[in-house]
């Protein structure tokens, strides 16, 4: 048996030299990698925490009033998509009532979200540039959403039925929708007028007197025209699927004017908009809705009786509370009678009236 013995070479001390050396440009490249890749999640990191958005709707801070607010927004955007690109699609979605629906639960969100707000403040806080909201205003909102809930589903030929055969939710909020406001706090928009001072700076103090003498004016129409004027074509069965496309555009808008408006005050708030920009935004969605009432202009003249009966409750409205009730009642009495058919709208023609009288 023969024994080989393998004899072992040195290595070479250049190549020893260049291996160390590759293996610190090496090591050096991974490091400058490592570094470069912790920048970057550095600065997703901070671009996530500190960008507006996210500040706006992921702070821990009152997450679940940013998070509903979000979907609010995002159900509000999807609703104007689906509005002007296919409207037989929109109607029969849940959007119909997914949408204010949600702008009740924001309200009452808020309600239990922002309490630390001036609870004995009379003045309600959103028409100025100074101070903030005051906490009976927020609780007021909560009416104004569920009295905008209402329309939305009454307009709809899913929801009209079921409003129909269960009169009672229907009669209160066609004929006596302030009588539900009574059960919440009421903010006046005269009182942010007295306190010009305080809650208006001197640089715009003109111009907030003048879009909240502005504003006061639409509310009346509104209350009027928009609530009274339209809930009694509808439960007249009054209107058909052209009036129904334009009303719910008016709906989108008040949409805005209601609960957007609230977070655009918010922007104003956070300085993230100035203050005339923030009450111009909510003045234009609202505005916006005399564009609904342009194209469907008619009514006023096709249903007059109505529109005698409302013009007379808007002057009954500067009267005594007793009075307007009687008055609900009253008009109460006579469209039941008209849509039952105990009275023919012919009937209470003036014109039809005055030619009776004379023959």
């Amino acid at each position: 048996m023969s024994l080989t013995v393998t004899e072992n070479t040195p290595p070479d001390h250049n190549q020893v030299i260049q291996s160390t050396e590759e293996d610190k440009e090496k090591q050096h490249a991974l490091d400058q990698h490592k570094e470069t890749v912790k920048k970057d999640i550095g600065f997703i990191e901070d671009w996530v925490v500190n960008n507006v958005f996210s500040r706006l709707f992921f702070r821990r801070k009152f997450v679940v009033h940013r998070v509903v607010g979000l979907f609010f927004l995002i159900q509000y955007a999807w609703t104007i998509y689906l509005y002007f690109s296919d409207y037989n699609a929109f109607s029969k979605s849940p959007l119909v009532w997914s949408l204010p629906l949600t702008g009740v639960i924001q309200s009452i969100v808020a309600v239990y979200t922002f309490t630390f707000l001036p609870k004995k403040a009379i003045d309600p806080g959103y028409f100025g540039d100074k101070g903030v909201l005051s906490y009976n205003f927020i609780k007021e909102n909560v009416f104004f959403e569920i009295l905008l809930l209402f329309p939305w589903l009454y307009y709809s030929d899913r929801f009209f039925p079921y409003f129909k055969s269960t009169f009672v939710i229907e009669y209160v909020f066609v004929f006596f929708p302030y009588f539900v406001r009574s059960f919440f706090p009421k903010t006046r928009i005269r009182d942010s007028l007295t306190n010009n001072d305080r809650n208006k700076s001197d640089l715009n103090r003109k111009f907030f007197i003048t879009v909240t003498y502005i504003t006061k004016l639409f509310y009346i129409w509104a209350k009027h025209f928009i609530g009274y004027f339209l809930n009694y074509t509808r439960y007249l069965n009054r209107f058909g699927p052209e009036e129904q496309y334009h009303l719910y555009l008016l709906l989108i808008f008040g949409s805005s004017a209601t609960t957007i408006a609230i977070f655009l005050h918010t922007l104003k708030f956070k300085g993230y908009m100035g203050p005339k920009k923030a009450f111009l935004g909510y003045m234009i969605s609202y505005f916006a809705t005399f564009y609904s009432y342009y194209n469907i202009s008619y009514v006023f003249v096709l249903h007059w009786d109505i529109f005698a009966v409302v013009f007379i409750g808007l002057l009954v409205n500067f009267l005594d509370r007793k009075y307007q009730y009687a008055y609900q009642f009253f008009v109460l009495s006579l469209f039941t009678s008209m849509r039952y058919g105990y009275i023919q709208p012919e009937n209470i023609d003036p014109m039809n009236l005055i030619s009776k009288f004379y023959q």
